[in-house]
């Protein structure tokens, strides 16, 4: 398990009294998976069947900035490991930004603490090792350093700060820690309220200061509500940052890379994964919709797998629940679904800065049917991982 328990054989959802906020997350979720494909468009069968040999190979350039936005710790090591290597071996700098903590994985929590209902302060001691394994990861990955930053935003609570949760005057509040801000010694800002107009500036605040060329975040179309809502607030950060700059300003080149879908990666739910995928590619979904997106590959060295593979395992808390999810991302290739300037803007005429916008996502509803509920529904059960 991560972040949040789920439904599936490698993510189980954990048992929660606050059953009424599952159901909330659940509606949110739905409603924000509509707006994906407003946004996106539905799949399509027969063009999203691209196989990885159609897939374009990712170029690296010298003195590259990569910002890598992950939701929780360890997602950034799954889905770009490789790609922070390649920046760094190209003379760049890497800056990665962990949303949240990871402090909402009850079942865990449970069983290193033996109660059934433990503590918050039990979930914020379970945060800040995840922490300390973020920090071990990105040491594994370059020797040179990666810059970490960590946002302390809540677990398991990221998509609903895209509605009732907005403004900071009415902040969401973490369902296992019970904070409604940043707890963390180690946060980035800890004036910031759990609210997605915070949560866009923060990020917004963090490209204008590292002034990215690239930008690598989880797939708006991620089965996880918390990888959902990341992809989201980055492409709105992004386009919030280049609204800020002059008109001739570049665009960085922006990356979505995939950690949840349904019966994904290859082997994941099985007790240990072979040791000969290692030398095999991971393709993206074949049912993961194209949304008129290039896809981008970039093949890992030898070395860089080794580090990838090192990194990962720093992760304790993780491996000792659900090693062979992680070691199913230990492979040849890490493949990126690649956003344009439009993709962002489009999110941003979306979204915009809701006020109301609970009414404005159930308009959404009504004009559109969710084109493939089965990928995402499932995974909107997710409690804290």
């Amino acid at each position: 398990m991560f972040y949040t328990g789920t439904t599936s054989g490698r993510d189980r959802l954990s048992s929660s009294p606050r059953c009424d906020l599952v159901r909330v997350k659940f509606i949110v979720f739905c409603l924000l998976s509509i707006l994906v494909i407003s946004i996106f468009g539905p799949l399509e069968p027969h063009a999203s069947a691209l196989s990885n040999a159609a897939h374009g190979s990712l170029t690296i350039n010298r003195g590259e900035r990569l910002l890598v936005i992950a939701p929780h710790p360890d997602d950034e090591t799954l889905g770009a490991a490789g790609l922070v290597q390649r920046v760094v071996a190209h003379g760049g700098t890497v800056r990665t930004v962990v949303v949240t903590a990871g402090d909402g994985f009850v079942e865990a929590v449970r069983q290193s603490t033996g109660q059934l209902a433990p503590r918050p302060s039990a979930f914020l001691s379970y945060g800040q090792r995840r922490i300390g394994e973020a920090n071990a990861a990105a040491a594994a990955l370059s020797p040179r350093g990666i810059r970490l930053d960590v946002l302390g935003f809540p677990d398991g609570g990221l998509l609903p700060l895209l509605s009732a949760h907005w403004d900071r005057l009415h902040p969401g509040r973490s369902p296992t820690t019970g904070r409604t801000a940043p707890p963390y010694r180690r946060a980035l800002d800890r004036n910031l309220a759990y609210a997605g107009a915070d949560l866009r500036a923060g990020l917004m605040h963090v490209m204008r200061q590292f002034r990215p060329t690239m930008v690598a975040f989880t797939d708006p179309e991620d089965a996880h509500p918390d990888h959902h809502a990341v992809g989201l607030f980055a492409l709105l950060a992004t386009d919030d940052w280049m609204q800020s700059r002059r008109e001739s300003a570049s665009w960085p080149r922006m990356f979505a890379f995939l950690v949840h879908w349904k019966q994904w990666p290859p082997d994941s739910g099985e007790p240990s994964v072979p040791d000969h995928i290692v030398d095999e590619p991971l393709d993206l979904p074949a049912d993961l919709p194209l949304r008129d997106q290039e896809r981008a590959c970039l093949s890992l060295t030898d070395q860089e797998l080794g580090r990838k593979q090192k990194a990962l395992g720093e992760y304790r808390t993780q491996t000792a629940v659900m090693a062979p999810f992680l070691s199913s991302f230990v492979r040849r290739t890490e493949c990126f679904s690649v956003n344009t300037r439009q993709n962002a803007q489009d999110v941003d005429a979306q979204i915009g800065r809701p006020v109301g916008h609970r009414a404005r996502a159930a308009t959404l509803l009504a004009r559109r049917p969710l084109a493939h509920a089965g990928a995402l529904a499932p995974s909107a059960l997710h409690d804290a991982r």
